[in-house]
């Protein structure tokens, strides 16, 4: 994976979730809005709303294993670090698995608002 950036000093701050890398400039910003319900010493708890398409997350790492419950279902386009891009077709209720250490940028590309609530596994 990239080299990381510091994290903001904040740790209430959504974006201290992840470390921003260097990264193709598509989405590099992140759009979307993110609202931290719970960030304690077990779990980071985050909802992502994306109210248009194109929003994104913006480049980041993961620093920790974590589950996404897509709430509304969507479809994303998501881009690795050699500049490849995928299509993610999420199912509303249907949680899946991601790994600490994913590196990627996430961007709606469904056309429609989506949301997903993504929860960190600190522990």
């Amino acid at each position: 994976m990239s080299p990381s950036c510091p994290a903001s000093p904040d740790p209430r701050t959504p974006r201290n979730r992840v470390a921003r890398t260097e990264a193709p400039t598509i989405g590099a910003v992140s759009t979307a809005r993110a609202t931290t319900a719970v960030d304690d010493e077990r779990v980071r708890i985050t909802t992502w709303t994306f109210a248009a398409n194109g929003e994104a997350t913006g480049w980041h790492v993961h620093e920790y294993d974590y589950i996404v419950v897509p709430v509304t279902g969507g479809t994303f386009a998501v881009t690795a670090p050699d500049g490849g891009t995928r299509e993610l077709i999420q199912e509303a209720g249907s949680p899946y698995l991601g790994s600490a250490g994913t590196e990627h940028d996430v961007v709606n590309a469904g056309g429609t608002a989506a949301i997903f609530v993504e929860i960190e596994l600190k522990r």
